[in-house]
């Protein structure tokens, strides 16, 4: 009795977590197969009464949402693959060596990860605007590095000071030079955070909205602010918005398909000693 108790204890909140969570992407998918004589009805249908792949059509025949995807693939997978590699370098640096203000440098860092995103729009819009490259790819890569770094380098710091600086002694008695202990014996034992880490990086860039719509125009937009230009003052486009919307959300569901099982290692990495 006790534990059909238990079970059922654990199962409704899960089932009523799962519905809550699920509900809101089901119905944006099931919209998205509505036509728009149907979206604006007087009655109500969860369900659509003739599914349609025409918002899906018109989304990326009579719209840039496909470059505009494209632009946040190649700025999202850029800031990873910069972010991750400078946050290694310097993670290992803050655990491995001892050097004056040393314990000040990993405040500030994770002090910049606390300053609001806000505060740096102007100066980072000035910067950009000075040198040139406003309204590219590569600004929303240098904006976003600035906040994903700090936080990666307080991450990755802590999974570092867990690997047993004895592999790394023994691995230089054979021979093995600083970059080849670095990348042959400490990186593959961080795989597991190296995923949750650049995962991070890559949902934040992939997200975003502010620096995408200040520092961007009609040929480097994101994906984001496209999806927002879809509503204008006396007309929103449900249609476009939904089917973006499901778009949106698939390259983010492939990665963690993948990444799942290292995501999950690196995320709970530390939480049982032994």
């Amino acid at each position: 009795m006790k534990e059909k108790k238990s079970i059922g204890t654990f199962y409704i909140p899960m089932i009523f977590f799962l519905v809550t969570v699920l509900f809101p992407f089901a119905w944006t998918f099931l919209t998205s197969l509505k036509k728009k004589n149907e979206m604006f009805a007087q009655e109500f249908r969860f369900l659509p009464a003739a599914p349609t792949l025409d918002s899906y059509r018109e989304l990326f025949e009579k719209t840039d949402f496909f470059s505009n995807m494209w632009n946040s693939l190649v700025v999202s997978f850029a800031t990873v693959l910069i972010a991750g590699i400078v946050s290694f370098m310097a993670g290992y640096a803050l655990s491995r060596y001892r050097f004056r203000m040393r314990n000040a440098l990993m405040y500030f860092f994770l002090l910049l990860y606390l300053v609001p995103s806000t505060l740096l729009l102007i100066p980072l819009y000035t910067i950009f605007n000075k040198i040139g490259i406003l309204h590219t790819q590569l600004c929303l890569i240098v904006a976003y590095s600035t906040y994903s770094i700090p936080y990666s380098v307080w991450l990755t710091t802590g999974f570092i000071n867990q690997v047993p600086f004895e592999l790394e002694e023994a691995a230089a008695l054979d021979g093995c030079s600083l970059a080849q202990r670095m990348f042959r014996i400490v990186l593959p034992l961080l795989r597991p955070a190296l995923v949750a880490s650049c995962s991070f990086i890559f949902i934040t860039s992939w997200n975003e909205y502010t620096y995408a719509n200040m520092f961007t125009n009609k040929a480097s937009r994101t994906v984001t602010v496209a999806l927002s230009n879809f509503m204008s003052q006396y007309n929103i486009r449900w249609d476009l918005i939904t089917a973006g919307g499901i778009v949106v959300v698939i390259p983010v569901v492939i990665m963690f398909v993948f990444v799942q099982k290292d995501l999950i290692a690196g995320l709970t990495a530390g939480g049982v000693k032994g």
